[in-house]
């Protein structure tokens, strides 16, 4: 365990850098988008999900995403959508801890406030963690808080490198 916290620490300058990237060139694959289909080519994917292309919300119904746009209207999604999920592939594929044969070695969940503590454990033997909060402000908003490596491989490979931390609406 002590060598997945060093490891995250490790991981957070790259971490950091990939997501500022995918905000800076999200106008650009957007616009490659448009050419290419919903799916960015090759590594250039690693920008955002691998579990969703850049239409993700119609398909998840997230609030502010709508079906049928073209034009300047599917660009700016695409564009918010490489915004509300950066890096994801980068923090699965490069960052990521492998999710075969992988187990959850401890698990505690409270309610009141919204917390979640995972231990988890790679086919090798190796631990790591995830800490997720949903921290109540005002107005119906949160701060979410996610660090270590997501519970879930989203991408179904990989449970991917967390450092998340915004706000949420309720």
């Amino acid at each position: 365990m002590v060598w997945s916290a060093l490891l995250y620490i490790v991981y957070l300058p790259a971490n950091i850098a990939f997501v500022l990237l995918s905000y800076a060139l999200s106008p650009l694959l957007a616009g490659l988008s448009l050419l290419t289909g919903p799916k960015l080519p090759g590594v250039l994917r690693w920008f955002s999900t691998l579990d969703a292309d850049l239409d993700g919300g119609v398909g998840q119904r997230v609030m502010g995403y709508k079906a049928a746009l073209t034009g300047w209207r599917l660009w700016w999604q695409r564009t918010c959508w490489i915004c509300r999920n950066p890096a994801h592939g980068w923090q699965s594929e490069l960052l990521g801890m492998p999710a075969a044969g992988s187990i959850i070695v401890r698990q505690v969940i409270s309610e009141t406030p919204k917390n979640q503590w995972y231990v988890m454990e790679t086919a090798k033997g190796v631990r790591f963690f995830c800490f997720k909060r949903d921290q109540p402000l005002f107005g119906g908003y949160y701060l979410k808080v996610w660090l270590g490596w997501v519970n879930k491989a989203y991408d179904g490979r990989n449970h991917h490198y967390a450092f998340q931390i915004g706000p949420k609406r309720a």
